[in-house]
Parts: C-alpha cells; structure tokens; sequence
C-alpha cells in the first residue's frame, strides 16, 4: 500500500481521501439528569464518550450565542475531565455539508410551548492550559423551535455558517431552552469530508 498526499493505492485500486463522506455525532439522552438548566448553552456529548448522568455538562454561557471561550478556571465544580466527553479534536481539516438534528421532550405542553435552539461551535484548542478552548466561531445553527411537548419529535436541518474547520481545531455542539417545562434527548449529525 502506498500513499501520495491525495490516495492511497493498494493492488492496483485508489481510494481518494478527500470528498469522502463521513458522520460525527453529538447526543444527550435525559438532559435534565445531566444538569441542563434554562437558558445555559449547554453542550452535547460527542460520539460515544461515556458521560456519567450524575455528572453535569459544561455550558457556554446564557448569551444570544455560546461564549467564544472556555476557561475551567472559572468552571466552579466542573473540570477538564467534565470537558474532554464534549469535545471533537479535529485532527486533518474538514468541510462541514449539512448539519441536522432530532430533539424529543418528555413531558406535554401544559406549562407552555419551550423555545429551544443548537449550536455547532469550532474553537481553538489550547493543550494543558485552563483557557482550553479560545476564539470560538459559530459553525452552524438550526432556527428556533418551538416545541410544544412529548407527543412529537422535531427535525432541524441547519444553517451552515463557516463549513471548513482547520485541522487542530475542536468542535462543540450545544443545546438551549428557555423554560425546563421538559427534559429532552438530542441528536445531531454532523456530515462531512476532508479536506
């Protein structure tokens, strides 16, 4: 087998490593268990880290976006191993295509429709410092739902804001309701190649 920056040959036939088309998923199953409050841009576990439900995910922040930085110095009783679960290194650099996600509540709308929303978010990655994550950049977004309770699961096909994701970066996806009227499963999808 041999290699020359663009294939690798074996036998006669090549594979092109770019264009490829690969999946990454981000999931949560009962976020409330995880410590999910109302209004936190709370973050997804990435793949099939196992995530302890007696553990709570990292957020970022309560703004419009999530916060564009990270700094487990000011994380309160989260730490690096609370972060590590919700995080994508990214080590060849990729092109995002699409984006999309499932959400599911478990409890009806009598206390009020919730207004949820996801975001994809690509950061700097800074290795053995407490500012692990830096210059963050909104990736891809889905529009605003409005989920009305748990007798029907929502499909969002996503905005895609800045699709190539330079190799050594990291990328999050999070997760934001404005009540806690429900608890909620997600599932986002990731599609994408390298570059």
């Amino acid at each position: 087998m041999g290699y020359d920056t663009t294939a690798w040959t074996t036998a006669g036939n090549t594979l092109t490593i770019g264009g490829t088309t690969m999946y990454a998923n981000f999931f949560i199953n009962s976020a409330e268990s995880y410590g999910f409050a109302a209004g936190n841009h709370e973050m997804l576990i990435f793949e099939h880290s196992n995530y302890s439900q007696s553990g709570n995910t990292p957020h970022l922040g309560t703004g419009t976006d999530p916060a564009t930085s990270l700094d487990t110095g000011d994380f309160g009783d989260r730490a690096a191993d609370d972060i590590v679960p919700v995080i994508w290194y990214i080590p060849d650099s990729i092109y995002i295509d699409a984006v999309y996600s499932l959400e599911g509540a478990d409890a009806n709308n009598s206390g009020g429709a919730d207004t949820t929303r996801m975001h994809l978010m690509g950061f700097d990655f800074n290795s053995g410092s407490t500012s692990c994550l830096t210059n963050g950049i909104l990736l891809a977004h889905n529009s605003d739902v409005t989920n009305e309770g748990n007798e029907q699961i929502y499909l969002s096909t996503w905005t895609v804001d800045s699709p190539s994701v330079l190799s050594g970066k990291v990328i999050v996806a999070t997760f934001e309701s404005d009540t806690v009227n429900s608890d909620y499963s997600l599932n986002v999808k990731v599609k994408y190649h390298l570059t």
